[in-house]
Formats: C-alpha cells, sequence, structure tokens
C-alpha cells in the first residue's frame, strides 16, 4: 500500500496570487501602494506604487530553463496564463497527480526585495498591511480544500510588536503558523528584541518557519548588473539552503528555545544532510567555548530535537543521517510548484531517497512529523 504523504514545503507565490488579491482586501487609502496588475511591454506585472514586484502569471526563462524547467515548461507553467498554483481544484488535481495528500504551503517571502526585480515594497507599513491582506487570503484558500491546504501567514520583520500583532491574527484566521524573514529584519533573531513575538508564538501555539531565498547574494558573487552568469547564479542555488545554518544556531545559543520551551521553528528547505555536523558542532563549541557564557541548561542539540524541524527535497545521505540521529526532526517537501522541487514526479524521487529505510522512519519523515508539529488530525 503507498505511504500518505504530505509536503512540508509548497509555495503560493506572487506570481500566482489573482490580480485582486490585495485591491479587494486593502482599503482605497493605500492607493497605489496596494500591490495590483499592470502591463508592462507586453506582459503583466505585479507593482506597488513605483516598485516593479515581478511578473504575474509566469516565470521567466531563466527560472523554467533546465531539464527541471522544461518539465514545468511541459505543465504550462511558463505560459504566462499558468494559475494552477492559485485555482484551488486545479492544484489539487497537481498534488493528486504527484501523490501529495496535503501540503503546508509558505507564500509571498520575497515581497520585500521583489521577484526577480530587486525592487520590493520597502515601507514598514505597506508591507505590513500587504501581509494583513495576504493572511486574509490564504486563510480563505486553506478553506476551499479542508485538511489538504495548510497555508501559512508571512510576519512583518521591522519590529517585534507588529510581528506578535500579525501571529494573534494568524491565530484568530485559524492558521497554523507563519513564516517570519531573518535577512534584512530590524535586528537579529538572536536579539532581545524578538522576546514578544517569540512569547506570542508559544501562547498561541503557531509554528515560525523560516525560508531560504531571502538570504540575498552569495558570497562568491550572485549578482553583476548587466551580466548573467550561470555558473554564478547556479552557485547561489546550491549553497542557498545552507543559509540556515546562521538561523539554527543564533536562535539556539541565544537561549531562545530554552526561554521558551513550547516554541516550534521550522528551517524550511533547508535540506538536511548539512544537520548532524552542525548538531555535533553546536554541541562541542558550546562546551569547549560558550557554556560559562552561556549557560544553557542542555546540550544546544537537544535543543533543536526538543523544538525544531528541517524540511528537505532530496537528501539521499541526509535521509540516512537523521534516520539515526533525529527522525522525529525531519520532514518531506515537493517544492510544488518551484524548479527545485519534485513535482510531478514526487513518487520517484521519494522510492528512491527512502530505498532500504525502515519504513517507520518513511513514515516519519513523509506524513507523522508535520502532521503532529502542525496539529493536524
Amino acid at each position: 500500500m503507498a505511504l500518505n504523504v504530505m509536503s512540508a514545503d509548497s509555495h503560493m507565490d506572487l506570481i500566482y496570487l489573482p490580480p485582486d488579491t490585495f485591491t479587494s482586501r486593502m482599503a482605497s487609502t493605500w492607493r497605489e501602494r496596494v500591490p495590483h496588475v499592470v502591463e508592462r511591454e507586453g506582459r503583466k506585472m505585479w507593482v506597488s506604487g513605483d516598485a516593479v514586484l515581478g511578473p504575474w502569471g509566469f516565470y521567466g526563462p531563466g527560472v523554467t530553463g533546465g531539464r527541471r524547467g522544461r518539465i514545468l515548461a511541459d505543465a504550462g507553467f511558463a505560459s504566462g496564463k499558468q494559475t494552477r498554483p492559485s485555482n484551488p481544484v486545479e492544484r489539487r488535481e497537481d498534488q493528486d497527480r504527484d501523490g501529495v495528500q496535503a501540503e503546508v504551503i509558505y507564500g509571498i517571502i520575497g515581497i520585500s526585495r521583489g521577484l526577480f526585480t530587486h525592487s520590493g515594497i520597502a515601507d514598514h507599513e505597506t508591507l505590513a498591511a500587504v501581509y494583513r491582506a495576504y493572511n486574509d487570503y490564504i486563510a480563505d484558500f486553506n478553506g476551499t480544500q479542508p485538511g489538504r491546504f495548510f497555508g501559512l501567514g508571512c510576519l512583518p520583520n521591522h519590529h517585534a510588536r507588529a510581528a506578535a500583532d500579525e501571529l494573534r491574527h494568524c491565530a484568530e484566521l485559524g492558521l497554523r503558523g507563519a513564516v517570519f524573514v531573518p535577512w534584512g529584519s530590524a535586528l537579529p533573531v538572536w536579539h532581545e528584541m524578538w522576546e514578544p513575538m517569540w512569547s506570542t508564538a508559544e501562547e498561541t501555539g503557531l509554528v515560525v518557519s523560516f525560508h531560504v531565498f531571502e538570504g540575498g547574494a552569495a558570497t562568491v558573487g550572485y549578482a553583476v548588473q548587466g551580466v548573467q552568469n550561470a555558473a554564478s547564479s547556479g552557485a547561489w542555488t546550491v549553497v542557498a539552503p545552507l543559509q540556515m545554518d546562521e538561523i539554527c544556531a543564533s536562535v539556539i545559543l541565544s537561549g531562545v528555545c530554552e526561554r521558551h520551551p513550547k516554541l516550534t521553528l521550522v528551517l524550511g528547505e533547508s535540506g538536511i544532510g548539512w544537520l548532524p555536523y552542525m548538531l555535533e558542532r553546536l554541541d562541542d563549541t558550546y562546551e569547549e567555548r560558550l557554556a560559562d557564557d552561556l549557560g544553557l541548561k542542555l546540550p544546544p542539540s537537544a535543543y533543536f530535537k526538543r523544538q525544531m524541524y528541517a524540511t528537505f527535497q532530496k537528501d539521499f545521505h541526509g535521509v540516512r543521517a537523521m534516520a539515526e540521529i533525529a527522525p522525529d526532526n525531519v520532514m518531506w517537501g515537493s517544492d510544488y510548484p518551484h524548479r527545485d522541487g519534485t513535482w510531478p514526479f514526487s513518487q520517484k524521487a521519494i522510492e528512491e531517497q527512502f530505498r532500504g529505510v525502515d519504513p517507520a522512519i518513511q513514515r516519519k519523515m513523509l506524513w507523522e512529523n508535520a502532521r503532529r508539529l502542525y496539529r493536524i488530525a
């Protein structure tokens, strides 16, 4: 019998949202700052004031290239008309085709920078209002397919009180968690200013997730104006999941997990193969150099095992290592509808990744861990 499968990392990009997502949910007083779709040089684009946020309805050649890109292009994701991810019926059809029974859906995490445009929403109040509108939208979307879609909210990162207020709103909407973008935030995640956010997350029971992409350029150099370099952009793609190492270490060593023992955190699309080394190094560094200064009650790895989770798409060796070290803290995700994912061949990818792995471990990573974390019956 086929295993139940839940994707703990899927997406609802700005590209695919209905054009009236924000205009129908934000007050007219926001005027041109409300994200809306206009035609620019024959293409439809999302704009907010003077900022061009990204395309509507299509990915460009740089995203749809390569073997994976051709698969998505053949499915219509480069057509300029493709909105399957935001159509509840069509999205469910895509998941049925992929053998996925439910999804945790990450939202518009790139809107503060702009999607491929580097021209995002910079004004804090506007961004907070846009996130509020999106959170209302995704709550409605979740309700179209009960038990199938579990879209996460988005949190403002300019102040802890704003993030805490939006977390409460997400809880009122019935969302199971929300995404916080630490890169470009007012202060680093280890700073005490964020205490109201952590306290509210713990109080409401909502999961706080981080996700790759917003970390910016790789140190090898991702972009040079006017120059396209596949090796450089490819290097960024390869190392992007490793952006999560600093987040993992910061929240543990700063005592966030110790002060908030019921708080749960997710490293979204982080991969897992690097985690065994990271956990070992955390413990060793703490014991040898930091214990006197930090005074944590538990080894750092114990906080990870108690409160943190990581998602992956394809990570053959990571599956086996984490099966031994922390099998309850790992969740598979398809990354639908992104090029870095496994849709529409997730069943093949799962079979390859889990070949020879204890079925009990498979059930944990493919289904049980995500459902326990997000309190899904």
